[in-house]
């Protein structure tokens, strides 16, 4: 078994964090979330804010520092509002009035999109800052998720900063070889795009090559599937009886 160390910008005191309940129940538990929040109807804009209490009450109960999340956060929110902007669009039947302004459908629906997906990411993200993330691809495979899926995600995982240093390298190379606007066109950056994947394949294969030399065959590590405990299964059905309680009051 090959183990796997966790480089993610946050403190260490995080990793030290336990969660209330196993870590396979915690992923149950995300999966259960998300549904029912992907759920809510377009224009079930107090749904959307009640279901947002939980992930806000789990930042609050474990201490979660806000500004590396928000930074996830801004970094996905342009696809979040390009996803969301559609509705302003396409729907555009009067839906209410507001101190005298009219309110149109899509700027409602467009609202519950966008906080449907900042709920959801932020209750991930909540997770994920409690739980590293070889514990995460040793808790899918105890759900039974196929081994060749989880050890491809954790590899994925574990050596993508190497892309990000070598886009950073080629970005910086480009800029001082650049004046007066020239050479960052979209014509260079294909071609820059290109070299990056070749670079990529290239230090992958010279990776696989180290580990396969150490001893690596197939998987990084396998579990068998867990059964869960009488307090997990309480735990299961008292959240799944609470979003139910919460969606059907909203």
């Amino acid at each position: 078994m090959i183990e796997l160390s966790d480089r993610r910008p946050i403190s260490s005191a995080s990793l030290t964090r336990k969660l209330p309940v196993g870590d396979s129940t915690a992923i149950v538990l995300l999966a259960l979330f998300a549904v029912f929040v992907v759920s809510i109807p377009k224009y079930d804009l107090a749904g959307i804010i009640a279901f947002a209490a939980f992930p806000l009450l789990f930042i609050t109960a474990f201490g979660i520092p806000l500004l590396p999340m928000l930074k996830r956060l801004g970094m996905i929110s342009p696809f979040i509002l390009f996803m969301a902007g559609g509705n302003l669009l396409f729907d555009r039947a009067p839906f209410t009035l507001f101190q005298g302004v009219h309110v149109t459908g899509g700027m409602v629906s467009a609202t519950v999109i966008a906080m449907k997906a900042a709920v959801t990411l932020t209750a991930l993200l909540s997770v994920m800052f409690c739980m590293p993330f070889h514990r995460f691809g040793l808790a899918l495979r105890g759900l039974g998720v196929p081994e060749v899926f989880v050890t491809q995600l954790i590899l994925v995982y574990r050596y993508s900063f190497l892309l990000t240093d070598e886009a950073t390298m080629m970005q910086k190379a480009r800029d001082l070889r650049s004046f007066n606007g020239k050479g960052k066109g979209p014509l260079v950056t294909a071609r820059l795009i290109g070299s990056l994947l070749i670079r990529t394949t290239s230090r992958a294969e010279r990776i696989f090559m180290a580990m396969t030399s150490r001893g690596f065959r197939t998987a990084l590590t396998s579990r068998p599937a867990i059964r869960f405990s009488s307090p997990d299964l309480a735990t299961l059905a008292g959240a799944l009886l609470l979003f139910f309680a919460v969606r059907l009051f909203f």
